[in-house]
């Protein structure tokens, strides 16, 4: 048979030796040397080749070069192959023997260069399926890449997509709150108003009234006196003796019932009037409610949805390496800080919305990782690293992670991270009686005793005693309590000192007394918590412009961190002292529920309604990496303030904090922190 018969281009291609194997265009160094099928003796060099076409049963092997004699033992087609394939990634070489099938002449002259066709006569069956895998996956491999890189690019191209249409979402959802927050704030100042006008004309009704009864009561002594038989004789007796003095007299008793008279007349006309105008209120109330109840059925959907958007954001700031939650955007100087306070916020935040896991993750970094110092956890870790940022150990914190670790253990039913509690509560105590008075000090190496960490140790002790029943809890809590009754209540002012010695105002002092120690508690030990929740407003409330992340510029009403007037800066709002207040008017309105005062519960929880719906308009979308445009509060209506306390507020008042953003949540669903459920 000729070298021409052989060719591909005459062989048919029905031929089972063809075709009995999908070939696979592929290249890999092969060297190969020919033998006597019978003696199986070498009747050639070694020779190098080229793989033209991978298969299971063969290869198509281009050579170059091949000298004269070799091209007869070629023709004649009697001679064996014995191969070295050399496969890339593959070790060792792979040996196989195989037998000419067909062979094809494409270059004549110098040098010349054939394809032959190779049948496999011996080879391991797991070479022969590593050749054909390899000629697979280099044939594939562009095709492969072509559809990841097509995948990962669709993916990503959805991921940012979808991502942008989050944003998008997230946006309107925000400006939607701050529309609709705006209008019902607004409806709800207008049921306040009138409320207030009502009582206050109610009172004056009630004040003209007892005017009347009174003049009343006066003309009537007045008749009296004309009538009365003694004085009669008296009149009869000055008119025989003095005519003149007879006639003053009745001319002053008819004048001054005329007078009185006149009176009860116009303050008739005045009740008629207010009567009048009560009615006019209490129609325009109606209108405004059903205005309010027929926004709300709008507004509820739209707020909920936020609140949603809101707790994400904390869950997105939550390092899946520490389990910390990074407290501030925006902020630079505090990039990837978390603060031990903040971590209890957002670990009560998953308690409350009953997300284990990541509370979990919060705590077991408290427990398992964190480094302490004097005893206790410094006040900030970087979030991702886990190492310490802020090396001051101040008690507050530390009775906050405790608090966190009592509020999980009660609502999961879970004791795995109550030590965490017990161990702060126990070297609580231990600063407890470094003191006469049983007072705490703001930390081991800080004189200072602040109200404020008082409180919460309180709140931290009574939890404990609730979970364990240990007697020690109960004995600390007592001395918490005498120490706040002896250095904190200031009963002339009606309201909570900031410290021992230390009469400065500080909102956060009267929003924890009632939710720590509870209005009824205060009236016991002599304070009035009516009277404390109306200092607070008296002198922390303020009304600011704040201008939103579209640039437009709304008034918010809130409460700074203290009398404002005193501070050269002017009003600020902070969220979270603001949405503490809030929370402290609705235990307020559950105390006099449960007392059966229905309209102080409807005071008070009119109140709360109206602030959180001011604290509302704040809401922005998060402009950052890891908020990924979800809804947020910013900490305060100003960057890089003072807010008279000794620290100073973050940067960012486009960016994200997560205590503000907490404690909205908290609002929202009247969650008060310092009370087990």
């Amino acid at each position: 048979m000729t070298a021409k018969g052989l060719s591909p281009k005459n062989k048919n291609p029905e031929n089972p030796e063809r075709r009995k194997y999908i070939r696979l265009n592929v290249i890999f160094p092969v060297e190969f040397q020919f033998i006597d099928p019978e003696t199986s003796g070498s009747i050639s060099e070694i020779k190098q080749g080229f793989t033209r076409d991978v298969g299971k049963a063969g290869i198509c092997l281009e050579v170059n070069n091949l000298e004269d004699g070799l091209e007869q033992v070629l023709k004649e087609g009697r001679a064996r192959l014995d191969l070295r394939l050399h496969v890339p990634l593959a070790r060792p070489e792979t040996k196989a023997i195989a037998k000419i099938a067909w062979h094809e002449k494409i270059k004549s002259g110098y040098p010349n260069k054939y394809l032959i066709g190779l049948s496999f006569l011996q080879i391991d069956p797991k070479d022969s399926k590593r050749i054909y895998f390899h000629a697979t996956r280099v044939i594939l491999t562009p095709a492969i890449i072509a559809i990841f890189f097509f995948f990962l690019i669709s993916g990503l191209a959805y991921y940012y997509s979808a991502g942008f249409k989050s944003r998008v979402e997230n946006i309107k959802l925000v400006e939607e709150l701050s529309r609709l927050s705006t209008k019902k704030a607004d409806l709800e100042k207008k049921i306040m108003e009138f409320d207030k006008e009502h009582k206050e004309i109610g009172d004056k009704i009630v004040l003209n009234e007892d005017k009347i009864e009174k003049y009343k009561a006066r003309i009537k002594d007045l008749e009296k006196f004309a009538t009365d038989s003694s004085t009669k004789d008296k009149l009869i007796a000055y008119l025989k003796e003095d005519k003149e003095k007879t006639k003053t007299i009745m001319k002053h008793v008819l004048y001054q019932r005329a007078r009185f008279d006149r009176k009860v007349g116009n303050l008739n006309k005045e009740n008629m009037y207010l009567k009048n105008r009560v009615s006019r209120l209490s129609g325009q109330r109606v209108s405004t409610e059903d205005s309010l109840k027929d926004l709300l059925s709008s507004f509820n959907p739209i707020e909920e949805k936020n609140i949603s958007s809101m707790f994400q954001w904390i869950k997105n700031h939550q390092s899946k390496r520490t389990g910390l939650v990074t407290s501030f955007e925006g902020d630079k100087d505090l990039e990837e800080w978390g603060f031990t306070y903040d971590q209890s916020l957002a670990c009560q935040c998953f308690t409350l919305m009953r997300e284990q896991d990541n509370a979990k993750a919060i705590l077991d970094f408290y427990k398992n990782k964190a480094e302490r110092l004097e005893g206790a956890f410094a006040n900030a870790y970087d979030s991702n690293t886990g190492k310490i940022v802020e090396y001051s150990v101040h008690s507050g914190p530390n009775v906050w992670i405790g608090i966190a670790a009592a509020q999980y253990t009660r609502k999961f039913k879970d004791e795995e991270y109550l030590s965490i509690a017990e161990d702060i509560a126990g070297w609580l105590i231990t600063l407890q009686k470094q003191d006469k008075e049983f007072g705490l000090k703001g930390g081991p190496k800080f004189e200072w005793f602040s109200t404020e960490h008082n409180l919460d140790a309180y709140a931290l002790f009574g939890m404990l005693y609730k979970l364990t029943e240990e007697e020690s809890y109960l004995e600390a809590q007592y001395r918490a309590l005498e120490w706040l009754k002896k250095n904190s209540f200031n009963r002339l002012e009606g309201r909570m000192n900031r410290g021992k010695g230390d009469a400065t105002i500080a909102t956060d002092t009267f929003a924890w007394a009632i939710a720590a120690l509870g209005p009824g508690l205060l009236r016991e030990s002599g304070m009035n918590p009516d009277q404390i929740m109306d200092f607070a407003e008296t002198n922390c409330l303020v009304t600011v412009d704040y201008i939103r992340q579209d640039g437009e510029t709304v008034k918010v009403t809130g409460f700074d961190f203290g009398k404002y007037e005193h501070m050269a800066r002017g009003g600020i709002i902070s969220t979270e002292w603001t949405n503490q207040m809030i929370v402290s008017f609705r235990i307020m309105a559950d105390f006099y529920k449960q007392n059966s005062e229905f309209n102080k519960t409807g005071y008070y929880n009119k109140k709360a309604d109206f602030y959180l719906s001011e604290i509302e308009k704040m809401a922005i979308v998060s402009p950052s990496r890891l908020g990924q445009g979800q809804g947020c509060l910013p900490y305060a209506t100003q960057d890089d303030v003072d807010t008279g306390h000794g620290w100073r507020i973050a940067h960012g008042t486009r960016t994200g904090s997560t205590a503000g953003t907490a404690y909205t949540i908290f609002a929202k669903y009247n969650y008060n922190p310092l009370v087990l459920d």
